[in-house]
């Protein structure tokens, strides 16, 4: 039995974890319970920057993976970062199982492993990698040590093909490159579970394999409404009269002639790389960073350049304005610099880091709280990804409700506006999504008896609707340029029969076996470090008492989850079945030409009451009626194959409903 099973982490009921965290693991848990077959493998889960996808990682394995698991990461930074919270062996007390007491025993916890590849160079170095890797329970690297055709590189020329029972992918929009897709038909893993704050790729295409995916996404939105990222306030840098010269005619024009003659494209590259309307954008953003600092003195800036040059002269800008500046570049600087620098930004010794895009995943900095923009964007991913950088929040006793305000800083003619609507209606589309999961456990949830109601199928002869790269910056050059969802069903459901008696006292014992078993711990370590102080133990005699304590506590613990491994599982299921539902509806009315608060359905298909509902209501009381109707069970009575065979017929009925009502075509 591998640790992952044999150990029992103390994940569900966990208060020490985010909801959203115990929800993807669930839907994982779920997905894997469902469908057991390899066509089912690959799973997404869609999570945004900030809201605790390295914690959803670090959960992931126990319970789900019989075998060691890789973790992969898109680049250096990723890596180190997801491995400073799985590093057990040299610092336990710093990874996510004991700081969120997942694990209480740190003899119990994963050995985890950072490959980075080996000295050919050094006598037994093979080897001893090779003994590395068959002794850890966790390897993380990065995916540039996969794709290598350097053997002391490529991890796949040192394991074999089932060397790993599952692989978790960070960032996984970079699926589509060459190294990651070897990787994936390399390894015969019988899991693979994609996280990403986008489902696209960078070349637009999905990232999903199968019709189940994303098996659980949490929007922007969601994010900001839980409170578990910043929210997002945008401050343009409002030009004044604005001229243009053409460096090679010598001819002169205003703005909106030079966005006729030359286009809106090549305007805003110039507005990029011009230095007085960059300027600009640094007044601005040291006015902001002025005014944050007066409530919390540790706030900083991440502005966002084209190329290596443009960052230079960028940072030089900045530091001209007096705010302490330096820059990253994989081009100009090495390894060691590029982390000098990172470090010292993030010990606060600059104001301002001046990246390109190396910075654009991974890099966690909650002091984060402007970013500054100096280049355009053409698609939402980058931009996602840049303003991301300052989504973290701050968890500092000290911090003010407004410190937790990401500013986003451009200049008015950059042609950001399309992307920024994107996050102005996040926070309202979170509430919205949150009101609209309530109501669908209420829809779902309804219980009548087998002859209560008749089935409103669709009338197939009823008249049908009518249907309805990112450019690369890195050879730009100024001298190239001018100058310059809610539903509201009544009377449909009740309180959920899971909520009853039985999971109630499940509930209540687990709690309190749980809470005890904590407190118990901390009182012996308070205890321990006491007698430490007072010089009746010594810190080596202190540390035995306590693993032996840890043992103790992590046992109880794995009897208290064995004991209510059934019921734990049977409401994993039940709650991921709610969240995909919702997920899947989200989905459907993007794509179709209904809209969620029309009354379309009740027009076109009557029903037996003659009841006033919407679309989304008429849909999810018509997904729960066919649910009853297959099954004859409540979905709380469901076992794992009643769950995966109601997700294939919610597929079924969303994908009649989207022939019956297709997008408009534009």
């Amino acid at each position: 039995m591998t640790i992952f099973q044999k150990v029992k982490a103390n994940i569900d009921r966990n208060a020490a974890l985010f909801n959203v965290q115990l929800q993807a693991y669930n839907a994982a848990l779920a997905h894997y319970t469902e469908f057991k077959d390899w066509n089912h493998r690959e799973t997404l889960i869609v999570m945004p920057t900030g809201s605790g996808k390295t914690g959803v990682m670090s959960i992931l394995p126990f319970g789900i993976s019989n075998g060691k698991v890789l973790i992969i990461t898109p680049g250096k930074i990723v890596r180190k970062t997801v491995y400073s919270h799985f590093d057990s062996v040299q610092n336990p007390e710093k990874t996510f199982w004991i700081k969120r007491n997942i694990i209480f025993d740190r003899k119990s916890l994963p050995k985890s492993y950072l490959y980075q590849g080996y000295n050919p160079k050094n006598d037994g170095a093979k080897e001893i990698t090779i003994k590395k890797l068959r002794e850890a329970d966790i390897v993380i690297t990065n995916v540039h040590k996969l794709g290598s055709s350097n053997e002391e590189v490529n991890l796949m020329r040192l394991v074999d093909q089932d060397f790993f029972d599952m692989i978790i992918i960070d960032e996984a929009h970079h699926v589509a490159a060459t190294m990651w897709q070897d990787a994936l038909d390399y390894f015969k893993a019988s899991k693979i579970i994609k996280l990403t704050a986008t489902p696209f790729r960078s070349d637009k295409q999905a990232i999903s394999t199968h019709e189940y995916d994303p098996i659980f996404e949490y929007t922007l939105g969601e994010a900001i409404t839980d409170g578990l990222v910043k929210n997002i306030v945008k401050q343009e840098a409002v030009p004044g009269e604005l001229s243009f010269t053409d460096r090679n005619t010598g001819k002169k024009y205003n703005l909106q002639d030079a966005k006729i003659e030359l286009g809106n494209d090549f305007v805003s590259k110039s507005i990029a790389m011009s230095e007085s309307c960059s300027k600009q954008v640094i007044e601005k953003t040291k006015t902001i960073l002025s005014n944050k600092r007066k409530s919390y003195p540790k706030h900083q800036v991440l502005a966002v350049t084209c190329n290596d040059d443009h960052a230079q002269d960028v940072c030089r800008w900045f530091n001209e304005l007096d705010l302490t500046a330096t820059y990253v570049s994989v081009k100009t600087l090495s390894d060691k610099e590029i982390e000098q620098r990172l470090n010292d930004f993030a010990n606060g010794i600059y104001d301002v880091m001046v990246s390109i895009q190396m910075l654009g995943e991974g890099y966690d900095n909650p002091n984060i709280s402007i970013i500054s923009l100096f280049r355009p964007f053409k698609t939402l991913g980058p931009y996602a990804q840049a303003v991301g950088r300052g989504l973290r929040k701050i968890m500092a006793p000290d911090v003010t409700p407004l410190d937790n305000f990401c500013n986003v800083v451009y200049h008015q003619e950059l042609g950001l506006e399309k992307l920024w609507e994107y996050y102005k209606e996040q926070e309202t589309y979170g509430q919205i999504l949150l009101k609209q999961k309530k109501d669908l456990v209420e829809q779902l949830s309804f219980e009548f008896d087998e002859l209560g109601f008749v089935e409103k199928k669709p009338n197939p002869y009823s008249a049908k609707k009518d249907g309805e790269s990112e450019e690369d910056l890195s050879s730009l050059n100024a001298s190239f340029l001018l100058d310059v969802s809610a539903f509201s069903p009544h009377n449909l459901g009740k309180n959920d029969s899971f909520t009853q008696d039985g999971i109630e006292n499940y509930n209540q014992a687990l709690d309190a076996v749980l809470q005890t078993e904590q407190d118990k711990l901390e009182q012996y370590r308070l205890k321990l470090q006491e007698m430490v102080d007072k010089g009746f133990l010594s810190i080596k005699e202190a540390e035995t008492l306590l693993e032996k304590h840890e043992i103790e506590t992590q046992n109880k613990v794995n009897t208290s989850y064995d004991t209510f491994n059934d019921l734990i599982v049977a409401e994993s299921l039940r709650k991921d079945f709610i969240n995909w539902v919702n997920t899947k509806l989200e989905e459907f009315f993007k794509m179709s030409s209904l809209a969620k608060e029309d009354i379309d359905l009740v027009r076109d298909y009557s029903l037996v009451d003659n009841e006033k509902i919407n679309n989304i209501g008429f849909i999810s009381r018509n997904i729960r009626q066919s649910l009853y109707e297959e099954s004859k069970k409540n979905i709380s009575l469901y076992n794992d194959a009643d769950f995966a065979r109601a997700k294939d017929r919610v597929i079924e009925k969303l994908s009649f409903w989207l022939k019956q009502y297709p997008k408009k075509e534009e």
